[in-house]
């Protein structure tokens, strides 16, 4: 069990292969580990990507409106009533899934 966990680490253990089945199996565990891992890192990495990406597009659609407030000149009180709506209603129903879909 040792052996093993070091082959998936960078710690070091003394026992060392010694004829080429064992050699073969050492480097099948460190493939197999380096596969394991990068797949691993690779789904992390995307999953953050999309996030990242979900929240780049909900602010640029905030920005877009807040400018679309200022250039026709649509009140303070008016431009937050509506702001708050759409937090509470437009920007979390994105986020559900309904039955009709």
């Amino acid at each position: 069990l040792h052996w093993s966990l070091t082959q998936f680490t960078p710690a070091a253990m003394e026992v060392i292969p010694h004829n080429l089945w064992e050699r073969m199996y050492s480097i099948f565990a460190l493939l197999f580990a380096l596969v394991t891992f990068s797949s691993f890192l690779g789904t992390i990495t995307t999953t953050l990507t999309a996030l990242r990406k979900r929240s780049t597009e909900a602010a640029m659609q905030k920005h877009q409106l807040r400018k679309f407030f200022l250039d026709n000149r649509v009140s303070n009180d008016l431009g937050s009533r509506i702001m708050s709506y759409l937090k509470s209603n437009h920007f979390t129903h994105k986020k559900r899934m309904h039955m009709n879909d």
